[in-house]
C-alpha cells in the first residue's frame, strides 16, 4: 500500500485547515517530519493501518471535495479511536513545532518556544496562593502533608494466589 507523505497530510489538513492567520497543515511545511514521524513510531505497521483504516472509513482523500474528506476523518475517529488518537497526537505535535506556526503563535503575544528545546517550557515554582485550586471541586495535598498508605490489610492477597 503507497503510504507517501500526501494521504497524511489530506488528513492532518482536515484537522488543522488553517485561517486568516494560522496556515494550514500543507503550508506549514510539516509533511516530511509527519511521515518521518509515522514511520518511526514503534508500532511499525502504523502507516499502513492507518491507510487502511482510511479506505475503510471511505477513502482515500484525494479525490473527495472537502466536506468528504471531513466526513470519511470523521468515521475514521468512531471506527478507530485509539489509531485516529495516536495519529491526531503525531499530527498536532508535528503542527505545533513548524517555524510558521510557531511565528503566528508567537506575533499573538504569546511567549511560545518548541518543547523540549530551545528553551522549553519555563519552570515556575508552584505558588499555593496563586496555583492552588479556587473550585470547591476535588483537592491537593501540599508535599510535605503527604503520607503512605497502610497496605498491610491487603497482607492476604499474594502474587500467583
Amino acid at each position: 500500500m503507497n503510504y507517501g507523505r500526501e494521504p497524511l497530510v489530506q488528513i492532518a489538513d482536515v484537522l488543522l485547515p488553517g485561517d486568516d492567520s494560522f496556515p494550514s497543515a500543507s503550508a506549514s511545511g510539516m509533511a516530511e517530519m509527519l511521515l518521518a514521524r509515522l514511520h518511526d513510531h514503534p508500532s511499525s505497521d502504523l502507516p499502513e493501518r492507518l491507510l487502511a483504516a482510511v479506505v475503510a472509513a471511505g477513502g482515500p482523500l484525494a479525490s473527495l471535495p472537502p466536506p468528504e474528506c471531513a466526513a470519511v476523518v470523521a468515521t475514521l475517529e468512531k471506527s478507530e479511536p485509539k489509531l485516529f488518537d495516536e495519529i491526531r497526537k503525531i499530527i498536532y505535535i508535528t503542527y505545533y513545532e513548524q517555524e510558521s506556526v510557531v511565528a503566528v503563535i508567537r506575533a499573538l503575544g504569546t511567549p511560545y518556544n518548541i518543547s523540549p528545546l530551545p528553551d522549553g517550557y519555563p519552570s515556575e515554582a508552584f505558588d499555593a496562593a496563586g496555583d492552588a485550586p479556587r473550585h470547591r471541586r476535588g483537592h491537593w495535598i501540599a508535599t510535605d502533608h503527604v503520607t503512605r498508605v497502610d497496605l498491610s490489610c491487603l497482607a492476604h492477597w499474594e502474587t500467583g494466589k
